[in-house]
């Protein structure tokens, strides 16, 4: 493994400290068995061993004295051993978490098409969490039960073979139960884990929705399910502190039936001299501590395969090759407003049964440079997947889409996307400041610039809507933005990097159309100095573009300027005049939101 090897030293320097650890606990029963020996000897005999009552004290003290350094050094190298395995652990668990998040932003978005965010989610905090595990205490534990038993019984083999076989039988029976328990334990700790995020989450929902339960009077309803969830979680606490329990009285009865076993055959043994007493009361001592260990093996083991499994989780996401691949040896030229070019660009994504579908089937166009090309088409048509394959977003095949005539494979992925500029139609916004979300592409951009793209974007009228301005907290999300506030954030967030392609996915489709009449304006000296490719589900939107694609099941099925499409009365033509005839419903029936559906075109 990777992760153990890079800190094999420090590994290897904490088995050490814990051996010589679990030694010196094992010598601890050892010097006492040896000075009860010297005891009794000097106390049935004083004349004969010429020991009196001083020297006696003295040979005591000098036992206890003994049994403290010992304790105390084993002390000293335990700490050092879970310093270094624990220690290291947690190193290695920072290295994977490096790893998994780099590893991850390499993958392309269909990657997280595939896989729910819950279970990426769960791979990264919990199978992440369970090989920390792994690392840390499993293999301490591991190696210290291990090393326990095999010194114990080493000794106490020494004092009697057949008593020790003989009050070490539970402990089989016993470990089988105990891995049992243990793995019972784990499973209700975890469904109590999920009982309290489900009161959690019900908490957030109540105040969340505080409003709308008083309106509705439904505060006795919405207090019944809270109380549900409480006494779900209370009652699932209750069952795993039954279960430790169980097993902490398991333990002491171990400990309990070995003393009895030793005290049945080992008392007449030490009676006629075939051990003596230090080794009777050392024999005890060995199996109180194996008795404690035992039980903790059977959560060792349990964890064991669980931290097992979540590394075959996580290594099966990072063996998951990255289908962006940045160029091995990347021409570094600058794109100064450059052409577009597809050519048979085919995309097939798998859809939610996991069945392949051609997303776009064969497109090809050329957009001259500094040209403004608009999109249009109804819904799944394949005007969001184009984009993304033109900020490659998508992976595509080398030849199909190239800029000023240089292959997208060809040049580094960092050079691409500092070149292009892509407005997707879900604006994101993380929770920080306006500005801060604005100035993500260009941390260092003046204040100047900030509002400079602001008000080409038209958010500067919003300003004054927002308490702190530019420093208004946005909250997760963009929670505290309107739709059209957070698209028009992320459209000059684009802006601001001064990008020589500019791809902007419907970013008017929470605006009204004077508004985005508004932001097209201002936008018209950016857009000339670049290239721009503008998807939209309003046709007026892309009207005054000089070429216009019309895309519909994949295919382009028409492109021409505005009065060309017209002219051709085709696809384009027929959502010009429904959107036409929706305009003057509007108009007849006043500020009416109307349906969408009746176009049949939004994405």
């Amino acid at each position: 493994m990777p992760l153990f090897r890079r800190y094999r030293g420090r590994y290897m320097l904490g088995v050490v400290a814990l051996v010589g650890a679990v030694v010196l606990r094992i010598a601890v029963p050892y010097i006492l068995g040896q000075t009860v020996d010297v005891l009794r000897s000097a106390a049935d005999d004083p004349q004969a061993s010429g020991v009196d009552a001083g020297e006696l004290t003295r040979l005591a003290m000098l036992g206890g004295l003994s049994i403290a350094a010992v304790a105390f050094g084993g002390a000293i190298l335990r700490t050092a051993s879970r310093l270094f395995v624990l220690g290291n652990s947690r190193r290695a668990v920072r290295d994977l978490r490096n790893q998994i998040m780099v590893h991850l932003l390499k993958l392309s978005p269909s990657y997280y098409g595939r896989n729910a965010t819950g279970n990426l989610m769960s791979r990264c905090v919990n199978d992440v969490q369970f090989v920390q595990s792994l690392l840390g205490p499993v293999f301490m534990y591991l190696s210290e039960t291990g090393t326990l038993y095999l010194v114990s019984l080493v000794f106490m083999m020494k004092i009697s073979v057949s008593l020790t076989l003989l009050s070490i039988i539970p402990f089989p029976f016993f470990l089988w139960r105990a891995r049992r328990m243990a793995t019972r334990i784990q499973e209700d700790s975890r469904a109590a884990q999920e009982a309290l995020a489900e009161v959690s989450s019900k908490v957030e929902e109540s105040l969340s929705g505080s409003m709308v339960i008083r309106s509705l009077a439904l505060e006795d309803f919405d207090l019944a399910r809270f109380e549900k969830r409480c006494s779900s979680y209370r009652d699932l606490n209750i069952k795993v502190s039954r279960e430790r329990a169980m097993l902490g009285f398991g333990m002491n009865l171990l400990a309990s039936l070995s003393t009895l076993v030793v005290l049945v055959f080992g008392g007449p043994m030490a009676a006629d001299g075939r051990i003596s007493l230090g080794d009777f009361v050392a024999m005890v001592f060995y199996l109180h501590m194996l008795a404690a260990p035992t039980g903790v093996l059977g959560f060792v083991i349990s964890s064991l395969q669980r931290g097992t499994a979540a590394l075959g989780r996580v290594g099966q996401m990072l063996d998951v090759e990255p289908t962006l691949v940045s160029a091995a040896q990347p021409q570094a030229t600058s794109m100064q407003a450059p052409s577009i070019e597809v050519r048979d660009l085919t995309v097939v994504l798998e859809n939610e049964n996991g069945e392949p579908r051609t997303v776009l089937d064969k497109v090809s166009f050329k957009v001259p440079g500094g040209t403004l090309l608009g999109v249009v088409g109804p819904t799944g048509s394949g005007k969001s997947v184009l984009l993304s394959t033109l900020a490659r977003q998508l992976e595509v095949q080398r030849g199909q889409i190239a800029y000023a005539g240089i292959d997208v494979h060809d040049r580094s992925l960092s050079d691409l996307r500092r070149d292009v500029g892509y407005v997707p139609q879900e604006a994101f916004l993380f929770s920080a400041s306006l500005a801060d979300n604005i100035a993500l592409g260009r941390p260092g951009a003046s204040s100047n610039e900030v509002e400079q793209a602001v008000a080409a974007s038209r958010l500067a009228q919003d300003l004054d809507q927002l308490p702190q301005g530019y420093n208004t907290i946005v909250g997760e999300r963009g929670l505290n933005l309107s739709g059209g506030q957070r698209q028009r954030t992320a459209l000059a967030r684009a802006m601001l990097i001064e990008p020589q392609v500019l791809l902007l996915d419907d970013p008017f489709s929470a605006v009204d159309a004077s508004t985005t009449d508004e932001i097209l304006g201002g936008l018209q000296p950016f857009m000339k100095q670049r290239t721009t490719v503008l998807v939209a589900h309003r046709v007026a939107t892309v009207q005054a573009a000089d070429h216009i694609l019309v895309l519909d099941e994949g295919r382009v099925v028409e492109c021409g300027n505005h009065q060309q499409l017209l002219q051709a009365d085709g696809l384009y033509a027929s959502l010009h005049k429904r959107q036409q005839q929706r305009e003057h419903l509007r108009e007849e029936l006043g500020d009416v939101d109307l349906d969408d559906t009746l176009d049949g075109e939004v994405d």
